[in-house]
């Protein structure tokens, strides 16, 4: 019975524990738990929305930073374009001049085997119409037909063919791929050739506008009834991305 009674009495100790101190022994640690997990919470996801907005303001400016790159590139080529054909329109002004061009890019290689070939994003291809490359203001191949599909042949490419001219006399050449240079071929035996000269397109092929840089001759060859000159491109075109193809040169 005795013990019955202090079972009782510890019952109502307990009990008055529990009324008279939840708040300060079990209520507030419980809370303060809570609070801490839901202030976390919270602050994860400000984190999250805050990185999220920053990332989206990133990526908004690269795209319009990318548009306004492609953008004057295309101003400053079809500057060299106007630039080159002035002389021209002076002489003959019933002449209308209207270069264009568009961005294209590389979608793979051809044959993993050879780097100088690429498929390019491109849908106004003509039957038997060559288009210039460019690549960073600089030439960088030809576009031509394939089974309805555009093919970029790089300037290593030993299919890459345009006119050029040399120097500021303008000697006339036909330049040709040749793996990591170029060589300009069919250069008139009595015309004088030096290392050093720039080339740079002719137009006269209907490929390129005249103007646009290709390289600079580091050797020049002496064959039996014309001269040769190997030339060093200034476009280096490591891994393919963007370009630039001639719509109206």
């Amino acid at each position: 019975m005795i013990k019955y009674k202090y079972f009782i009495l510890f019952i109502v100790i307990v009990l008055l524990l529990i009324k008279y101190n939840f708040n300060g022994f079990i209520k507030n640690p419980i809370f303060d738990i809570t609070l801490g997990i839901k202030t976390y919470y919270v602050n994860v996801l400000k984190n999250l929305e805050d990185f999220k907005d920053k990332y989206i303001q990133q990526e908004e400016s690269i795209v319009k930073l990318k548009k306004e790159v492609n953008s004057l590139e295309k101003i400053a080529l079809l500057s060299s374009a106007f630039a080159g054909k002035l002389n021209s329109l002076l002489k003959d002004k019933s002449e209308i001049y209207t270069p264009d061009m568009n961005v294209t890019r590389a979608i793979s290689y051809v044959d993993l085997a050879n780097y100088n070939r690429v498929w390019l994003d491109f849908k106004g291809l003509k039957k038997d119409k060559i288009f210039g490359l460019l690549y960073r203001g600089y030439s960088a191949g030809i576009v031509i037909n394939k089974d309805q599909k555009a093919m970029g042949l790089l300037q290593g490419d030993e299919k890459c063919i345009f006119s050029v001219y040399i120097g500021e006399k303008k000697l006339p050449g036909i330049i040709f791929g040749d793996k990591e240079e170029m060589i300009i071929r069919y250069i008139p035996s009595w015309m004088k050739v030096n290392i050093g000269d720039e080339v740079y397109t002719s137009g006269l092929d209907n490929i390129f506008f005249e103007g646009i840089k290709v390289g600079k001759v580091t050797q020049v060859l002496k064959e039996e009834s014309y001269t040769s000159a190997v030339v060093e491109p200034y476009a280096k075109v490591a891994v393919p991305g963007f370009f630039h193809i001639v719509i109206q040169p």
